[in-house]
């Protein structure tokens, strides 16, 4: 070999018309020339890890006895020289320094330059850069004898002269080859040099994906699970109040009701009445005066949970159907609304039977209670020359409920068929934020959730696109495990956190902590919005704001005091009051004024007992979130697995007073203690003949004084409706999408305790019991964390995670 003469030694160009090695001196220093080795402008991808144009000057020595040096020629363009990425400037000795202040050279890696005492180091780009097009050529130099120099020779002209196919991507598209990686080089022990290791020739019509950008190739496939494996079960889960035999006691008990006011009717009319009239006491005031509608407000209740699963399940099952419709994660409601106003949306949604199921619902529960409360009436009949007051029942009021109880008959069985053996995509019933990560955590679409849990409007900011639930599998084989999950079918993966390691990983920047500086910072990484406290606290349904709960307070307070007032002074209820209508009853049994102050009574409190649903749904929704948002976490049991919306009234107050949610217990128990309000109102006013033959319309005064009691119950519950500061949230929690905003980058998507749990119980046991290795039952946050692809954002994580810092939760810290 011929050893490496003293001097300075730049690597610089050769002419392409005629190789030659020149000896040249340096003139300036390493740091001067910085500027003249930035890379070019037609190389965007190759700059320095710190963001600047600059290169790392790095050593390079060659094979030749002489010092070389390749002078600039505008034939031929200039070396570009990649910075080596896993080289950082601390780790550069004060001798190197100076030895790259002495000389222009390149560098190479320090196991290269001490193999073997060999002198023929070649410049490697680290992080896949290589040099412009240049030739080089070792002519003019002295073999060295007994040693076979032409591979040295080989392997530096070959380096020299590589078209640039890593720098440049569009020399890759357009050869059709991908860029050999800078980790595919190996040492060749008989060579005595690196070379590249041998890789597969792609197809020549493969598109070329930067691997810079692009995450993985493969797509989502669907197809049907193997037969009869347990580990695959069939996705058919209908929940319990929506399968045929739930579905069926529901529409007996409402057939019950029908055949109950036919019969009145048609007795009444053929047998004078129905029931003689003994007073305003005893068990038959009640039976006729109270007891329809309490029967009425049973099947309202009933109808409430049976609406609440279909909320909950209809945007699974329609992904399931493989529907084209395109908005279901961001236009259909989970949250139950059809109560003071009826919800359109399922029609929307090609759901006709299920639309149709839900506006009878609420036809009944907003109409028939009030028409149940003057069914009977008091009537003046005369029988074998006798005359008597008899209960008779007021016909045209009676075949208008059978009309109504038809049509929500029909309504459910409308539902029954829907969900008579349908596939509805379920493993078991969705009711928690567990079950939806369970969903979620493997689907391509969470990519379009970029930053969406500080937008106003989720649903805006989405692309509509068709989405299927079901099973999976990658298409390109490399994965050919099966999984479940929501995606887009023949979308590629855009989640790669369960395929490929996350893009833009930063665990050492992991540190999340809250300054002025930070929060100043511009929106362009939604670093301003997720530390601002009018965003974090910026949402609730508008009837639980603030200055609603305040107007609608005042009203009620105004209304009762104004109640009690005009019924207690001056004996102004208890004496009776003229009717101001006509109370004679007509053939039919029908009276204007016994109809009026019964209907409209009992429809006011109907009011009340169906504008509180609404307050108790979205107290039911957002308990998990707040028990998220406590200063330290909560527990699984205490937020992932809470499923208030899924249960009867009364389960729901027994079980929240056990997990100490008093609020949520007393709001939920309201909510059936006000349907008292509209039975009592609509049967304690009556039509009676006073002396002197004058009518007055009075009231049965225990029911009235229980009537008192209830409202101002109701009016004093307005206190526990005040909203704290945890429920306040970014934006509605009322869509899947909303809810999947706090989730699409948390680590609990890619948490091995929760990968693909095959049954409820095998999900609710890997939550409760403490992980391996840990002593403590880990906690769960709402607020700021890193999320899988290094940065911050807002959601739903847990609280601690070894090597990062705790969940950053504003609750009690930000005012």
């Amino acid at each position: 070999m011929l050893a490496p003469a003293a001097g300075n030694v730049s690597l610089r160009t050769v002419s392409s018309s005629r190789p030659q090695l020149i000896r040249t001196e340096s003139q300036q220093s390493a740091a001067a020339s910085d500027d003249y080795y930035s890379f070019s402008s037609r190389t965007p991808t190759s700059r320095s890890a710190s963001g600047g144009s600059r290169t790392t000057v790095v050593r390079y020595a060659t094979p030749n006895s002489h010092p070389v040096s390749r002078t600039s020629s505008p034939a031929v363009s200039r070396t570009l020289l990649a910075p080596p990425a896993a080289l950082s400037r601390a780790e550069h000795s004060p001798i190197r320094q100076a030895e790259q202040r002495e000389t222009f050279v390149t560098q190479i890696d320090s196991t290269t330059q001490s193999s073997e005492g060999r002198n023929a180091h070649l410049g490697l780009s680290m992080d896949g850069a290589s040099s412009e097009p240049v030739r080089d050529s070792y002519a003019g130099r002295e073999p060295t004898p007994g040693m076979d120099d032409s591979p040295y020779i080989r392997f530096a002209i070959n380096q020299l002269t590589r078209e640039g196919e890593d720098d440049d991507p569009r020399r890759s598209e357009e050869s059709g080859y991908e860029s050999t990686p800078p980790d595919r080089l190996v040492w060749d022990g008989s060579l005595g040099h690196f070379v590249r290791a041998v890789t597969p020739a792609p197809q020549q019509q493969s598109p070329q994906r930067d691997p810079q950008t692009s995450v993985d190739p493969e797509a989502f496939v669907a197809i049907e699970p193997p037969e009869g494996n347990l580990i695959y079960p069939a996705l058919d889960f209908v929940p319990v109040v929506l399968r045929p035999w739930a579905l069926s006691i529901a529409i007996f008990c409402v057939l019950l009701m029908i055949a109950g006011i036919a019969f009145s009717n048609v007795w009444s009319e053929d047998h004078d009445g129905v029931w003689g009239y003994n007073g305003r006491s005893g068990a038959r005031y009640f039976v006729v005066q109270f007891l329809p509608q309490i029967l009425g407000i049973i099947i309202s209740i009933s109808t409430f949970v049976i609406q609440a699963a279909v909320y909950r399940a209809m945007p699974f099952v329609i992904m399931a159907s493989e529907r084209p419709y395109k908005s279901v994660l961001q236009g259909l409601p989970i949250v139950s609304k059809s109560f003071l106003l009826p919800d359109f949306s399922h029609f929307m949604h090609g759901e006709a039977l299920v639309g149709f199921s839900l506006l009878t619902i609420w036809i009944s529960n907003f109409i028939a209670v009030p028409l149940l409360s003057c069914f009977f009436q008091v009537k003046w009949f005369v029988i074998d020359g006798e005359g008597s007051w008899r209960w008779a029942a007021v016909r045209p009021v009676g075949w208008t409920l059978i009309a109504v109880y038809g049509l929500l008959a029909i309504g459910l069985l409308t539902l029954l068929l829907r969900f008579l053996r349908t596939w509805s995509g379920l493993m078991w019933d969705p009711v928690c934020l567990a079950d939806l990560i369970t969903i979620i955590q493997r689907s391509n679409v969470l990519p379009d959730f970029e930053y969406t849990e500080t937008a106003t409007n989720v649903g805006e900011l989405l692309k509509s696109r068709p989405l299927r639930l079901g099973y999976w599998q990658l298409s390109q084989g490399r994965h050919p495990e099966i999984f479940y999950g929501m995606g887009e079918a023949g979308g590629t993966v855009g989640n790669p956190s369960l395929h490929t390691p996350p893009r833009n990983s930063r665990e050492h920047l992991s540190k999340v902590s809250f300054d002025a500086e930070r929060q100043s910072m511009t929106g362009k990484d939604g670093y301003e919005e997720l530390y601002s406290s009018a965003v974090r606290y910026r949402w609730a349904p508008w009837f639980l704001r603030k200055p609603a709960v305040i107007v609608w307070t005042v009203i009620i307070c105004a209304l009762f005091v104004a109640f009690v007032v005009v019924s207690f002074v001056n004996g102004g209820v208890e004496e009776g009051f003229p009717p101001h209508l006509s109370t004679r009853p007509s053939s039919t049994a029908f009276s204007s004024s016994n109809f009026l102050y019964s209907f409209i009574p009992a429809l006011i409190g109907n009011l009340l007992f169906l504008a509180w649903q609404h307050i108790d749904v979205y107290f039911r929704a957002l308990q998990p979130y707040v028990m998220l948002s406590s200063p330290e976490g909560a527990t699984a049991e205490q937020s992932l697995l809470l499923a208030y919306s899924s249960l009867p009234p009364l389960h729901v107050t027994i079980t929240a007073i056990i997990n100490k949610h008093y609020k949520v217990a007393w709001i939920s128990l309201l909510s059936v203690l006000s349907g008292a309000i509209p039975i009592l109102a609509g049967g304690v006013f009556i039509a009676l003949t006073y002396p002197e033959n004058t009518i007055k319309i009075t009231p049965l005064m225990s029911a009235f004084y229980a009537i008192v009691a209830f409202c101002a119950i109701y009016t004093v519950s307005f206190l526990a409706v005040w909203p704290g500061r945890r429920r306040y949230l970014p934006h509605s929690i009322s869509t899947l999408a909303d809810q999947i905003s706090f989730l699409y980058q948390s680590p609990l998507l890619s948490d091995k305790l929760l990968r693909e749990p095959r049954s409820k119980t095998d999900l609710v046991t890997r939550l409760v019991i403490a992980p391996p290795g840990n002593k403590d039952y880990p906690t769960y946050g709402f607020g700021i964390y890193v999320g899988r692809d290094g940065r911050e954002h807002l959601g739903i994580d847990r609280y601690s995670r070894p090597g990062r810092a705790d969940m950053l939760i504003t609750t009690n810290s930000m005012k």
